[in-house]
């Protein structure tokens, strides 16, 4: 592999999902010159995928009439769990059959540029903090609120791992002592309470137990089919049995986020997904909430946001993985 130019301009990031590729060349500024989507299949195997990776890198690339000595480097999404160091994958769920997958090493070998890999949360939180909610800020927290809760902590300017990649599991701290199952194997997890699955589940229960209720009319008559969207457009409508779910969720929420900011004391917390599309009902309940569960000092601090990327989030994680690998030390 030739020695690159960490000062190029031009950055290529991987976004690795269980069913789809991405392939991005952009700036530093996160502009993006070009992209190409394609099925991830699988099935196919982990070096059948590499392959593709590197032919929609040479394809993104001459689209965007550049040669690899104006790269800086690769930056790589994928789901974890996996070792930033090696660029080993160990297993991830929606990989079946990546089981210690030595991704970096293949992709270098493939494009003979610097690879960079990082699990999927610690890439969205540093696209948030580079390009997005975060930018501008040295001590930052980001939170999927979604299927599940993950997250990236960025302290000082700079991505926080911990010593085996596993910091940041925001979602799983518990909230509530012999609470609902998570998946994690823990009960009463912030997962267990706050994803999309859960406040469902929550909602579902009340519904039973309080018929009548103008969930189960937008769910078409039936509780089961009750989402955390169903929840969410019934609140809008000022049904009680919605809006006490809406205001649960609220209120677990803040709990977990007074840890975080009890703890760390960062300037914000950017939250995705759910958030975003339900800011109107959650954001300013859950700041209510937090006031009580932190002290004034770092309260006045910390600002709570929806995140600032919506779909571009996954175009430009892999992007700030190479973006923050290639970085100066201690600037932003």
């Amino acid at each position: 592999m030739s020695q690159p130019d960490r000062n190029a301009t031009y950055l290529l990031g991987h976004d690795i999902g269980g069913t789809k590729l991405a392939v991005t060349v952009a700036d530093r500024d996160g502009k993006i010159l070009h992209k190409i989507r394609r099925p991830t299949e699988a099935e196919r195997g982990p070096r059948a995928v590499v392959a593709s990776l590197a032919d929609m890198s040479r394809e993104a690339m001459a689209h965007a009439t550049l040669s690899p000595a104006e790269l800086a480097g690769v930056g790589v999404s994928c789901g974890g769990p996996l070792d930033t160091e090696t660029g080993v994958v160990y297993a991830p769920p929606n990989l079946p059959g990546w089981d210690e997958v030595p991704l970096k090493a293949w992709l270098e070998s493939a494009l003979s540029l610097p690879v960079y890999v990082e699990n999927d949360a610690n890439a969205s939180a540093l696209a948030e903090w580079s390009f997005g909610a975060g930018r501008g800020c040295r001590h930052m927290v980001y939170m999927t609120m979604s299927t599940g809760i993950g997250g990236g902590i960025i302290l000082d300017g700079r991505l926080f791992r911990g010593p085996n990649d596993t910091a940041g599991e925001v979602g799983h701290m518990t909230i509530v002592e012999n609470g609902p199952a998570c998946g994690c194997g823990k009960r009463g997890c912030l997962e267990a309470l706050c994803s999309g699955p859960s406040i469902a589940r929550r909602a579902r229960e009340k519904a039973r137990a309080r018929p009548g209720s103008r969930m189960v009319d937008l769910a078409g008559g039936d509780p089961a089919c009750i989402t955390a969207e169903t929840v969410m457009d019934a609140a809008r409508q000022d049904d009680p049995a919605a809006r006490e779910i809406v205001d649960e969720t609220a209120r677990y929420m803040a709990v977990g986020l007074g840890n975080i900011v009890n703890i760390l004391n960062p300037e914000v917390i950017v939250i995705g997904t759910i958030l975003v599309k339900a800011q109107d009902l959650l954001l300013e309940p859950i700041r209510a909430y937090l006031r009580r569960e932190t002290w004034p000092r770092v309260y006045g601090t910390v600002r709570v946001v929806p995140a600032g990327l919506g779909d571009a989030v996954g175009d430009l994680a892999a992007i700030a993985v190479i973006r923050q690998a290639v970085q100066p030390e201690g600037s932003i």
